[in-house]
């Protein structure tokens, strides 16, 4: 039977792990984008995730891109900063603020805002003469989206069975 210990370190490499994907999301584009009448590709642009919510600023969808960007990049930063630090043994204080600040960070997906986002771009360069393909990058931070929630449910299971353990040591 894994111990406590084995739990806390294999979340933090499934941590480290996702931590990995979601850099290489930020190399790799999220699609391909061009113009083409059938099989010619007359021109091609690559779409990264940081030029994404750039391209809804130059549009001047500014909702829709402060949108992206904070749940697509800030989030997912902070996230990982507060997960890191609970899988370290960082005790937070029991601030109403604090416990708000991470509730909300814990509970907002960014796979879901990431999943509309790439809808929202393909289906707006999707056309007989616009041609849109998925590319790696979106594989890639899904990926580190996927191993970002097993390594917070795993997280959220050890911060558990502590407080079990600490009410247990307590009440004997």
């Amino acid at each position: 039977m894994a111990t406590i210990y084995d739990r806390r370190w294999t979340a933090l490499i499934i941590l480290f792990i996702s931590a990995g994907f979601f850099g290489l999301g930020f190399m790799y584009p999220l699609l391909q984008t061009g113009y083409g009448i059938g099989p010619i590709t007359l021109r091609q642009d690559k779409i990264y995730l940081f030029t994404s919510f750039r391209y809804f600023f130059d549009q001047g969808e500014y909702f829709i891109g402060f949108l992206l960007l904070f749940f697509t990049i800030i989030f997912p930063v902070l996230k990982y900063i507060f997960l890191f630090l609970t899988l370290s043994g960082k005790r937070f204080p029991r601030h109403p603020l604090v416990s708000s600040s991470l509730e909300i960070i814990n509970k907002w997906s960014m796979l879901d805002v990431f999943v509309v986002a790439v809808l929202i771009l393909n289906m707006k360069f999707d056309s007989d003469i616009i041609i849109s393909r998925l590319e790696s990058g979106t594989t890639l931070f899904g990926i580190s989206v996927l191993l970002l929630m097993i390594s917070s449910l795993l997280a959220r299971k050890l911060v558990v069975h502590s407080k079990e353990n600490n009410v247990s040591k307590g009440s004997s």
